[in-house]
């Protein structure tokens, strides 16, 4: 199903229905430029592009309906664009993508949006956004603590939405590993269980780098107790479960998963469907 931008009406509200999209498509597109190759083929760029303009109007829509909430922001207003802090899997854990130059560019891309030519700017996603979050200018902060409550709140969804989906990936993965990977018999089921593992992979990455972002707006935004929930997330956290890949290994009682799995379902809920499906 392609990303739609939505109609903005100018309300909080639709506002903050446009925030996702422009985290799903901007986590997309980065994604999609750690994977260039140091030359890439004139389809690859096409594809950037493509992805590129379609952030661009959904900033657009994000910018104009922002302005009606917020003044006219200078540059010296906001904070100057950091880059995003790269996670990635370890490398002991990693499994090596496959390169794919045929197949579709972009099969969520809808030509009609190529009507619209205007773009806000040629690397949307370095764009920094006019939210609380990114106010540095003290004048404008106190007059601004509502939609800093709201923001707050908003990040605190994404990140725990990152989290569960960082979760469930760590644990498929995991149950990938032991079962399809393991219970390979040929070498064609072998390859399409590798292929399952390298999809649930990428995945995991994606909502580790969305974590990342909502983490980073709350060390702006959050309280003390939200940064106790909050912590920051190190690449040595993005592990398989070790209960599901080796239930009876040595060493078993003095382990403890990463710090994220204690947010929200008990650790005993999370890994117990998955330790089920294992027996």
């Amino acid at each position: 199903m392609g990303l739609k931008p939505k109609m903005i009406s100018g309300s909080p509200n639709s506002i903050s229905d446009l925030v996702p999209l422009l985290r799903s498509l901007r986590s997309r597109l980065l994604a999609e430029i750690r994977k260039l190759p140091q030359k890439p083929t004139v389809k690859q760029q096409l594809k950037i592009t493509r992805i590129r303009s379609r952030l661009g109007k959904q900033v657009k829509d994000f910018v104009h309906a922002a302005n009606m909430f917020l003044p006219t922001l200078e540059e010296v207003d906001l904070i100057k664009p950091i880059e995003d802090e790269l996670i990635d899997t370890p490398t002991e854990e990693s499994v090596e993508a496959e390169d794919h130059e045929d197949g579709s560019l972009d099969e969520d891309y809808d030509d009609e949006e190529d009507n619209d030519d205007e773009a806000i700017s040629d690397h949307p996603e370095m764009v920094i956004l006019p939210l609380p979050s990114n106010i540095i200018s003290v004048k404008l902060g106190p007059s601004h603590e509502c939609l800093r409550s709201v923001e707050r709140e908003l990040r605190k969804g994404q990140a725990n939405d990152a989290l569960e989906g960082l979760r469930i990936g760590l644990a498929n993965k995991s149950l990938l590993l032991l079962t399809d990977v393991n219970k390979s018999t040929s070498t064609k089921d072998s390859t399409r269980a590798w292929a399952s593992v390298r999809n649930a992979q990428s995945q995991i990455l994606v909502h580790a780098h969305g974590y990342q972002r909502a983490w980073k707006a709350l060390q702006c935004i959050g309280t003390p107790e939200d940064l106790v929930v909050y912590q920051k997330l190190e690449e040595r956290h993005l592990v398989v479960v070790k209960d599901i890949t080796s239930a009876k290994r040595f060493g078993q009682g003095s382990d403890s998963l990463a710090w994220f799995w204690r947010i929200g379902p008990g650790e005993d809920q999370l890994t117990g469907k998955w330790m089920e499906e294992c027996e």
